[in-house]
């Protein structure tokens, strides 16, 4: 519904006004009636209209001396001015201040009601471009940056670096990846926004350049820097905005390792693809080298009973949240359940080829607790301990 605050010092006009439209047809509430300037401007401190409908001529203070301060606290207000004197300096004053309309008394109701249709869809007009900028704009960015990125930038042409502002005229560029490692921070969401303003940031103030955070909590940038005409040049200024990074990252968001992967130089956009395909496979690279050797430590490492998650990832320096995720989109496996993998087969092995006891066997797989082991043993290979011995030895006899 449409707020509508009206000023007027007539205390006549104030009375009859209500009556003479029908507000609730035209989906317009009536909020308050002001009986001068002041005090409108103090009911504006606490109360946002969308319009206001106004009398210029109040003793005091004029409609149109309210109109400018009433737009510091909503520069969206549309107004509707009205006034006794055909004053052309009046008019004047009403068009500097961008009015919609300027109705002279008397006024009949059609007119009134033209005026504030007339505001009202100009207002939302206003009010759905600004959405749209404010709302639907970056999640729009997002998607087209998203796709851009699973097509690693073939379909791509010159209006895309039109569209976010990136230069690359004279000098180099190159694209790069930023992780987060080893930490504890706040909730997802929290670290997603604080990176989103972050990167919008660092597009503001590194002019040509252009930084996404991606859904992943990575953040993809795309750094030019055309007073760099050599690759050292170039390396150079780029470890002075690593450094900036880093510090936040460690700073503001709580991590304390930000790792980075660099595609090659680029001299020209068409580079882009190269750069990026370069960056994606140092970062791919280094996932994987991290997680065989992951692998290789909890196959090394099963016995130890204090073996965690959080010790794993202690170990090799990663977020357990992060290094769980990127495990399981790797082997299509929890890591926990990988642990619990390696622990039971070896478990298996020995109950076959040796003549462990029990509790033995769970000590050397890494459990404290025997109850805990033939349970969890139970459950994996859905026979009990005796049951799976006499089983496969008498396969093997």
């Amino acid at each position: 519904m449409t707020k509508i605050l009206f000023v007027d010092d007539d205390a006549i006009i104030r009375r009859t006004l209500p009556g003479r439209i029908p507000w609730e047809t035209y989906g317009w509430e009536l909020m308050y009636t002001a009986r001068d300037a002041m005090e409108a401007l103090d009911y504006l401190k606490n109360h946002e209209p969308d319009i206001i409908l106004t009398d210029i001529k109040m003793p005091g203070m004029t409609g149109i001396e309210m109109a400018s301060i009433a737009m510091d606290y909503y520069p969206n207000l549309k107004f509707v001015f009205l006034s006794g004197y055909k004053d052309f300096e009046y008019a004047q004053q009403v068009l500097k201040l961008n009015a919609v309309d300027y109705l002279t008394k008397p006024f009949d109701n059609d007119q009134l009601t033209a005026a504030l249709k007339k505001a009202e869809e100009l207002y939302k007009k206003e009010q759905n471009v600004n959405y749209i900028l404010n709302e639907k704009y970056p999640q729009i960015k997002r998607n087209y940056i998203s796709r851009l990125m699973q097509e690693q930038f073939q379909q791509m042409d010159d209006s895309f670096f039109k569209a976010f502002d990136i230069n690359l005229t004279n000098g180099l560029g190159i694209a790069c990846f930023i992780e987060m490692r080893y930490g504890e921070p706040s909730s997802y969401d929290a670290i997603h926004a604080s990176l989103e303003a972050y990167c919008t940031q660092l597009t503001a103030r590194y002019k040509g350049s252009f930084f996404f955070c991606m859904d992943n909590l990575q953040i993809f940038m795309i750094y030019t820097n055309n007073d760099s005409l050599e690759p050292s040049s170039l390396y150079s200024q780029l470890s002075l905005l690593e450094a900036e990074i880093t510090s936040y990252i460690q700073g503001v968001l709580g991590y304390e390792v930000a790792a980075f992967y660099h595609g090659s130089i680029m001299n020209n956009f068409y580079g882009l693809y190269g750069s990026y395909q370069a960056a994606l496979q140092d970062m791919n690279s280094n996932l994987n080298n991290l997680l065989l050797s992951v692998r290789h430590y909890i196959e090394q490492n099963y016995g130890d009973c204090d073996l965690s998650l959080q010790q794993i990832a202690a170990h090799f320096h990663v977020n357990h949240c992060y290094l769980t995720s990127i495990f399981k989109k790797q082997f299509d496996t929890n890591l926990y359940d990988y642990l619990i993998k390696i622990r039971m087969e070896k478990a298996a092995e020995m109950i076959v080829n040796t003549d462990l006891k029990n509790y033995e066997i769970a000590a050397a797989t890494g459990y404290k607790n025997p109850q805990y082991f033939s349970l969890s043993f139970k459950k994996y290979y859905n026979c009990t301990i005796t049951q799976y011995r006499e089983k496969l030895r008498s396969e093997q006899a």
